[in-house]
């Protein structure tokens, strides 16, 4: 029997929420502090809200809010967004969340929480909606690149409601990033159900998912997720990067955070925060500490301060380029590796000290062996060869 998205046992507050919220508040402050730099106007978008509560936890203990104050000792996403949008409020003019929630029972209870919620900062402005996801987000923004920086979580129950039509729409404008709850259980169970045949072509905006997707191994599900990410990149967001969440006492896959970007830096900012939640290498998952996407094919290069300075020889020999920028491109190309900023910067000091770059201190011009993200990094035998940035 099919649960209602509004019945108890749809709002117990377990790890893997738990996990999933560690994200959403972890890249949150990032997100705020940066978009703020250069626009006076936010918004995020929470397109699946739920109530703003649980019923209970089960081995988890729920979202610590810092600087407001909820009705309910188990708050939801949309607290989170407004403990996180209020506690950087300073740095914006204006902030708008929205909260859309299509199950009556569950937009009622949310309504009443939020109004109940006190010390959200006076410039947030608070919007909940009820409705389909997909019928409502697309009214709410311009999605021709006008409109002002926009965060969507989408954390449906299931699949039925992924439109992928929607998902890439909103995902192709360059102000906007996504979210997603992308339930790779639950698609792999109803995968050649001819029962969930359209809701799955909705999600994959294709009929020929099946074919496309290739074999599956039990144990892994990562083609399947891969497989979404090239679709959504498609015609959606430029960049994509994905987060593993699997139960607590086994090695069986929940689901995955899948995150959308059409921005270097965002891409950046994310895979950061994901590397430092959970259990680490980009998951939350307890019983599988050989968690690896590395071994996935996802990634062809090795970890290793070595691997890194080879990587960056072999890569940048031609160029000479500015350590910010070189940076972004490690990230989008060496998405799963452990790799993070401080790790290239030890790199160019060890290859600056053996001979085999020139530091250019631009953004350092004191002198020392420091590396700024300004400064330029001049790979190059030839003085002649192509600048990059």
């Amino acid at each position: 029997m099919v649960l209602s998205d509004s019945d108890d046992e749809k709002w117990i507050y377990r790890e893997h929420t738990a996990a999933k919220h560690e994200v959403y508040q972890k890249y949150l402050t990032p997100w705020t502090y940066k978009l703020s730099s250069w626009n006076d106007k936010l918004r995020v978008i929470d397109c699946f809200a739920g109530r703003g509560s649980y019923v209970r936890a089960e081995d988890c203990s729920g979202a610590q809010l810092e600087e407001i104050s909820a009705p309910t000792e188990l708050p939801g996403s949309p607290q989170i967004i407004l403990d996180r949008l209020t506690k950087h409020s300073d740095k914006f003019e204006e902030a708008e969340a929205i909260f859309i929630e299509a199950n009556e029972e569950n937009y009622d209870e949310l309504d009443e929480n939020i109004s109940e919620t006190a010390g959200i900062a006076d410039n947030i402005s608070v919007n909940p909606i009820q409705g389909e996801f997909q019928d409502k987000v697309l009214d709410l923004v311009t999605t021709d690149g006008s409109d002002c920086p926009t965060l969507f979580f989408i954390d449906p129950f299931g699949f039925k409601s992924l439109d992928y039509d929607v998902v890439t729409e909103i995902g192709s404008t360059d102000q906007f990033e996504i979210l997603i709850t992308f339930m790779s259980r639950d698609i792999n169970r109803f995968l050649e159900n001819e029962d969930h045949r359209d809701a799955l072509e909705t999600t994959f905006g294709t009929p020929d998912f099946i074919d496309e997707v290739g074999d599956l191994d039990p144990e892994n599900w990562e083609p399947l997720v891969e497989y979404y990410t090239d679709r959504i990149e498609g015609t959606g967001p430029e960049m994509t990067f994905e987060y593993l969440i699997t139960e607590p006492e086994t090695r069986q896959t929940v689901y995955y955070l899948v995150f959308g970007t059409n921005h270097p830096n965002g891409l950046k900012t994310m895979r950061d925060v994901m590397n430092i939640c959970g259990t680490g290498n980009f998951g939350y998952a307890p019983k599988i500490p050989e968690h690896d996407r590395k071994q996935s094919g996802l990634s062809a290069f090795t970890t290793g301060l070595a691997a890194t300075k080879e990587f960056l020889v072999n890569t940048f020999s031609q160029y000479r380029i500015e350590f910010r920028n070189m940076v972004e491109m490690c990230y989008k190309m060496r998405k799963y590796e452990d790799d993070v900023e401080s790790d290239y910067r030890k790199a160019i000091q060890e290859l600056e000290s053996e001979g085999q770059v020139e530091v250019i201190r631009r953004a350092s011009k004191t002198g020392g062996t420091g590396v700024g993200k300004g400064d330029l990094i001049d790979f190059r035998d030839d003085d002649d060869l192509e600048d990059i940035g």
